[in-house]
């Protein structure tokens, strides 16, 4: 049986080869994905925004260690890269992504941007075109 971690790992994976069925396997039929300020439901949604979002860009993110949360939900700290599809730099983040788990699957995804340490002084790095 594939523990929490696992899913959330094999979701990144699946997400940075641009690879839609295998990332779509680990979601339920009614997920619930954030796009900008509103929200995508269902894998037909999910299908599309990413297949016409990756003509665009191509999005890396790597995640660090997934730390449940009680319930159904992880959290994960990513450093997301965004590129052009040539490989010019569009920006790099940091965010915490929070998914809650449903059946082995993940049913929703919410982003933050990521908690700073009060020790933590310098803003985080953004390359715009």
């Amino acid at each position: 049986m594939t523990t929490a971690s696992e899913l959330v790992q094999r979701m990144y994976a699946a997400y940075n080869r641009r690879d839609a069925d295998g990332l779509l396997a680990l979601l339920t039929d009614d997920v619930d994905w954030p796009d900008g300020t509103s929200r995508l439901h269902g894998k037909d949604a999910l299908r599309g925004y990413w297949l016409e979002q990756w003509t665009r860009v191509h999005t890396h993110d790597e995640p660090g260690e997934p730390v449940e949360l009680g319930a159904g939900r992880i959290a994960v700290q990513v450093n997301q890269t965004v590129r052009t599809p040539e490989g010019s730099a569009v920006s790099t983040a940091r965010f915490v992504h929070l998914f809650q788990l449903r059946d082995g699957l993940t049913a929703r995804m919410d982003i933050e941007p990521e908690r700073r340490r009060p020790a933590e002084t310098e803003p985080p790095q953004q390359e715009t075109l």
